[in-house]
């Protein structure tokens, strides 16, 4: 299996909680959300030459966050998003360690102005071991 795809599993177990799931096409109505949706998507694979004979791999994926919502939720759903993005800065999962995070967008403006929803997405990068 490909790696990225075993990292994005392995990002939805750990947040199960939230009953994250991969997807490799997301998409939701309005309508269908009740509660948060968490989705993974495994989003990229990079090589970076270290040398004439090494490399190192970055494995990428996207959790997205979507909910109902109204601006006067926004600083709690930004803190929690915030949070769990931030918890796995440094950790190690499925034979990578997590060695970036960035919020892109951190919140969609347009999303909850026209449609009343809250949409975050984290971008987290990890760094195979070899």
């Amino acid at each position: 299996m490909s790696a990225v795809i075993t990292l994005a599993e392995a990002v939805a177990e750990t947040l199960a909680d939230f009953h994250a799931e991969v997807l490799f096409f997301p998409e939701y109505e309005l309508r269908d959300i009740e509660e948060m949706k968490v989705i993974v998507v495994p989003l990229a694979e990079e090589f970076k030459p270290l040398s004439r004979t090494q490399h190192e791999e970055i494995l990428k994926v996207q959790v997205g966050f979507l909910k109902r919502g109204c601006e006067d939720e926004l600083p709690e759903l930004l803190r929690t998003v915030e949070g769990l993005g931030l918890g796995f800065l440094n950790k190690p999962l499925a034979g990578a360690m997590c060695v970036g995070v960035a919020f892109n967008p951190i919140y969609s403006p347009e999303h909850l102005r026209e449609r009343g929803q809250f949409t975050s997405v984290i971008e987290l990068s990890f760094k195979q071991f070899r």
